[in-house]
């Protein structure tokens, strides 16, 4: 009888413990931050291929100037009683890269640009661990970026010999990168249901494979996000 008694306030004992060293947390963000290709596939300088405004596209369009990205996500954690934490985020984003142009047709030697507009529908599952500072907390997070292609978009302009601004857009689609897969490192600082973060992301497969024409070398896209997320769930602990 005694041993059922010392049992069940055993386990009593580890449900109390348990509901309250460990916890659920749902998170909605909005993030920025900036992007570039990297690797001798890219480029800081491209020409303009076609013959009038319908036809042109960037010879390469893979940039090593940094675009601005913008995106929304919601964001999954569990921490356990060890502050050990596993989660997973979706988000959906657009990066952005940036290149130069220059033409023999461009007013004094003038240069134009590229932006290279990418949406991605991206899913970032990741493991950490949770540092305790009173009363805030920080996340060190790693994870991987598996960011499904929704569009490729190229949007550019120049400045022709008679001081004519051109603007053009070309669509890639997305079968250029089906899915782009970045390894991720993160750090988020958490007050209250208030948390603020950066991370960046290291592109791993190349984006001139996709393309007739290129050469072998590779361009890689990277990804420098910050940004701040509300708890939706209260925090009981920590």
């Amino acid at each position: 009888m005694l041993k059922k008694i010392i049992l069940a306030g055993l386990f009593t004992c580890s449900i109390h413990f348990l509901a309250h060293s460990q916890s659920h947390e749902l998170r909605l963000g909005i993030n920025a931050g900036f992007s570039n290709f990297t690797g001798s596939g890219s480029a800081a300088l491209s020409s303009l291929n076609g013959t009038e405004k319908q036809s042109y596209y960037t010879n390469n369009p893979f940039g090593k100037k940094y675009g601005i990205n913008i995106g929304g996500a919601i964001n999954y954690r569990y921490v356990f009683s060890s502050n050990f934490l596993l989660g997973i985020e979706g988000s959906l984003e657009r990066l952005q890269t940036k290149i130069n142009l220059e033409g023999n047709d461009f007013l004094n030697n003038s240069r134009g640009m590229t932006k290279l507009n990418q949406q991605f529908l991206n899913f970032n599952p990741f493991f950490g661990y949770r540092v305790l500072f009173e009363p805030m907390t920080m996340d060190i997070q790693l994870g991987v970026d598996l960011a499904k292609t929704l569009s490729i978009k190229e949007k550019g302009s120049f400045e022709d010999k008679q001081g004519h601004v051109t603007e053009f857009e070309h669509d890639r689609g997305s079968d250029l990168m089906k899915l782009d897969i970045r390894p991720r490192l993160q750090f988020n600082v958490n007050y209250d249901r208030y948390t603020v973060f950066t991370g960046y992301s290291w592109g791993t497969k190349d984006y001139t494979s996709g393309m007739d024409g290129m050469s072998a070398q590779p361009a890689r896209l990277n990804a420098f996000r910050f940004g701040i997320q509300y708890q939706l769930i209260k925090p009981s602990i920590r």
